[in-house]
């Protein structure tokens, strides 16, 4: 592996923007396609947020999902009761080459909204456990004018990001919102989740050494840092064994840095350390980060930078 594809978006503009590593450096890009879009959705309300990359387990093909969700055109409050059931969903051999998106409905109709989905592989269902976030309204309130459940993360599995199975709820907190789950894979059935809890705003991380369905512990009090934050994303380092990245988006009135903030860890989460922003990105938004080989480097390089 000899470098990493940031995809992201801007508040700016609600489509697929992409970063390439310079190098080998995780802290350290190069904008691609003059930082204009590299993907804007043609269905749906017309914008994408929260684009997360997914990866065929020979790394052969690749989707990119994301929100339906163009925030220019509505309000959060209706975004949450009326807003898209479905996904954003684009396919590719190369990481260059992309299917015209397509949607794909996730959940039924009591549901609000499926916001900042992600994908990974579980190898016990031999398939993708693809999870997001929604809340939901009663059955009767078709208008879903009334009171809903708290935020939580739902998930239902795919093959092929076309057809799924039912939605069923992954993680609900009685009294806690939550919303923007990433999940890490470490080894032998051991991963490392981040999830944002909206009711103090902060992002606590979590281990299983029991598989993605295992009983799951807080790491120390479970909060990364003391700041603001939603959408984390999370990677291994290609040279540095055992090193963990973490980025958080950073937001409102006390936010150090407007958009991603980048930190690591070498000890599984227990300490990090704040990470190099020299050549790091700005204001860049809810996305995700992925090794690539040469030859996906090369092919990103030469289309885009």
């Amino acid at each position: 592996l000899v470098g990493y594809f940031f995809v992201h978006f801007y508040d700016r503009e609600a489509s697929i923007f992409a970063h390439l590593s310079n190098g080998n450096n995780p802290l350290s890009y190069q904008t691609l396609n003059s930082d204009n879009a590299i993907l804007v959705p043609t269905g749906g309300t017309g914008g994408v947020r929260d684009p997360f990359l997914v990866s065929s387990l020979d790394r052969t093909k690749f989707w990119i999902i994301g929100t339906d969700l163009l925030i220019d055109d509505t309000n959060w409050d209706a975004a949450t009761r009326t807003g898209s059931r479905s996904l954003y969903v684009w396919e590719s051999d190369d990481l260059v080459n992309w299917s015209r998106d397509w949607l794909a409905e996730v959940v039924g109709e009591t549901a609000g909204m499926a916001w900042a989905p992600e994908a990974i592989w579980d190898a016990d269902a031999g398939q993708y456990l693809i999870y997001w976030s929604s809340r939901f309204y009663d059955a009767d309130d078709s208008a879903h004018t009334g009171t809903a459940t708290e935020d939580r993360i739902v998930s239902a599995y795919t093959s092929d990001f076309r057809t799924f199975t039912e939605a069923t709820d992954y993680i609900v907190i009685p009294g806690t919102p939550v919303i923007d789950l990433t999940i890490l894979p470490l080894t032998d059935g051991e991963y490392l989740r981040f999830i944002k809890n909206k009711t103090d705003l902060r992002v606590w991380s979590e281990r299983s050494s029991e598989g993605l369905f295992g009983t799951w512990t807080k790491i120390g009090d479970g909060y990364v840092n003391p700041y603001v934050t939603e959408g984390p994303l999370a990677f291994h380092d290609n040279e540095v064994e055992g090193r963990i990245h973490l980025w958080l988006d950073e937001y409102g009135s006390d936010a150090r840095f407007y958009g991603y903030v980048p930190q690591y860890t070498d000890d599984g989460g227990a300490t990090w350390v704040n990470g190099d922003r020299t050549n790091f990105p700005s204001l860049t938004k809810h996305g995700v980060v992925v090794p690539v080989n040469q030859t996906q480097y090369d092919a990103v390089e030469a289309k885009w930078a």
